[in-house]
């Protein structure tokens, strides 16, 4: 403000100077007039040389000021610049510091932003994933999809669970071991539930379609290539390694697409799904066994390669799950920006994995994500989810590829045991329509459906090497399958109820690694029994024991709920001090 107030106090005065030096001037002039007035007229007298030498001493005097106002101007102008040189560097090493100072919090505010975005970016995915659950389509779509899912199912179980009808006549003019028999049917179903682990991250990357229909391509070569065996040998590539990775691929798919589309008929799509879960034992033994009858094993595995050629007609139906789900136009805006790239239940990156990510990033990504998706297994209710399943399906599944080979050792020809196994699956699909409409209603109790689905098994099991009349061997397989119906029409869901959806596909995962796992001790094991004993009544029961350790597991799933509940209790009352203490 001072040096505002000079530097305008130096402008007036300089005003007046140049004015007062404009006088001097017009003085010396008139001076100057004089003198030729005088010097041409020659009339001069004392006034006017008086008053000429007044002038010239007046002027003189102005022009003295004029000249010490002018150094003044200098000095007072060289002080004001000085002070403006002066404050421009301190303006500028100011105002440095304060630009150091606005970065420091721009980089501060950078980060809070930063941090903010990333905040509301998992808020809006939290709140996008409780939303699409329940904006799940319910119908529409969804109902193909389960169309879809039930026709691979019918076409899986049609090789999967015919293993004996396929290829007990076969092993049995081999004169192939039971250890050999065990070891071919329980590697195929180790690679079938090998499957289980990685498909997760597969769908992730590759889409569920893309996926199946590999698992299709696969299942019909395994069929086709069957039907020329000359050699047990042989079975273990084209029966035990195409056929157990297609069928794990393919059936595990169905059953994992199909909850993403619904959540109020839950249970109901569940139902139809696991019901036609059963047909191919229900319509595969009596189709195969008449193929046989009338073109041979080599003809009847050639048609039957045809007929599984269909799964890639389901997996065509099989859409992301967004395709078909309602959303708000902040969601879609989202989607169309993100979802370019990253759509689960679709494509992780299907236009540019090829370009961008090599395949050994690939692997090495899916790799990571299976051994994450198995975390889940550090809950107690995970582990009984799991052993629960593993001794049951390697219990009831190897006493179904046992049933053609002991019935027709014990006298009974494969066209009974091919009645006695559609028995079984008739039942088996009843009951699963039945107790999946169930697992609507509110009253529906999971625990006690497993046991006493669990206990029918067993027992039916250990009845079966007792009887030797056809019709009551039905009459057993029937109350068999309406214990094996009650276990699979609640298989996956027992995973939802007490896992959460979130958890539904690391569960599944996790419980196929470990029923994988059984299939390499258990099955060979009981194989191994039946060659040392020559009788299949102890090998029968060794794997009716396996199923009743399935059920005293479960008799423990009140208390595996109890702990998980204090646990988790436990652990937030630790986060909630770590939180504090920082």
């Amino acid at each position: 403000m001072e040096s505002g107030h000079t530097v305008g106090r130096c402008e007036f005065e300089a005003d007046n100077m140049n004015d007062k030096q404009t006088l001097a001037a017009a003085t010396r002039e008139e001076v100057n007039n004089l003198s030729e007035y005088n010097h041409t007229h020659k009339e001069t007298d004392d006034n006017t040389e008086i008053v000429i030498k007044e002038t010239k001493k007046e002027a003189e005097s102005v022009h003295r000021t004029a000249e010490t106002m002018e150094d003044e101007k200098d000095l007072s102008v060289n002080g004001v610049t000085q002070r403006k040189t002066d404050n421009n560097r301190e303006e500028e090493i100011n105002g440095g510091e304060e630009e150091e100072e606005e970065e420091v919090k721009d980089l501060s505010a950078h980060g809070l932003i930063h941090r903010k975005k990333d905040n509301k970016k998992e808020e809006e995915m939290q709140e996008g994933d409780e939303e699409e659950e329940h904006l799940a389509p319910d119908g529409g779509w969804g109902w193909v999809v389960v169309v879809g899912a039930s026709l691979i199912l019918v076409l899986v179980d049609t090789v999967g669970q015919c293993f004996g009808i396929i290829f007990s006549t076969l092993l049995l003019e081999l004169e192939a071991p039971s250890a050999m028999t065990a070891w071919i049917f329980n590697m195929f179903g180790f690679l079938w539930c090998m499957t289980g682990p990685p498909l997760g991250p597969l769908v992730a990357e590759f889409g569920w379609r893309r996926v199946t229909f590999v698992g299709s391509i696969m299942l019909t070569l395994s069929t086709v290539t069957s039907a020329f065996v000359t050699s047990p040998w042989e079975l273990f590539f084209t029966y035990s390694a195409l056929g157990g990775i297609g069928c794990g691929i393919i059936s595990n798919i169905s059953y994992m697409i199909v909850p993403y589309y619904f959540s109020k008929r839950r249970g109901l799509a569940n139902g139809i799904i696991m019901s036609w879960d059963c047909g191919g034992q229900l319509l595969g033994p009596l189709l195969i066994q008449y193929l046989q009858t009338v073109y041979g094993f080599t003809g009847s595995n050639l048609i039957l390669g045809g007929v599984v050629l269909h799964c890639c007609v389901g997996a065509m139906v099989f859409h992301p799950v967004k395709w078909h789900t309602k959303k708000s136009k902040r969601e879609v805006a989202n989607i169309s920006k993100d979802d370019k790239v990253c759509e689960y239940g679709s494509n992780l990156n299907q236009n540019c994995s090829s370009s961008c990510i090599s395949r050994w990033m690939m692997m090495t990504r899916l790799a990571r994500s299976t051994l994450a998706d198995l975390r889940v297994l550090r809950s107690a209710r995970a582990v009984i989810i799991a052993l629960g399943a593993t001794f049951m399906f390697n219990g009831y599944l190897n006493f179904l590829a046992f049933v053609p080979f002991s019935m027709q050792l014990s006298g009974f020809t494969l066209q009974e045991a091919a009645w006695c196994v559609s028995v079984s699956g008739m039942c088996n699909m009843l009951t699963r329509i039945v107790v999946s409409t169930l697992t609507d209603t509110y009253y529906f109790n999971f625990r006690l459906c497993y046991l006493t689905g669990s206990f029918t098994i067993a027992a039916t099991m250990i009845m079966f090497v007792t009887v030797r009349e056809q019709v009551w061997l039905a009459v057993v397989m029937g109350v068999w399958g309406c214990g094996v119906g009650a276990f699979m029409s609640i298989f996956n869901l027992v995973m939802v109820h007490y896992m959460g959806l979130d958890n539904f596909m690391p569960m599944l995962g996790a419980t196929m690694l470990c029923i994988a796992g059984g299939y390499l001790t258990i099955g060979p094991c009981v194989g191994y029994i039946r060659d040392a004993s020559g009788s299949y009544l102890i090998t029968i029961w060794v794997l009716a024991f396996t199923v009743i350790i399935s059920f005293f597991l479960w008799l423990f799933m009140p208390a595996a709920v109890a702990y998980d509940k204090r646990k988790s209790a436990e652990n937030e009352v630790n986060n909630k001090y770590n939180i504090s203490v920082i």
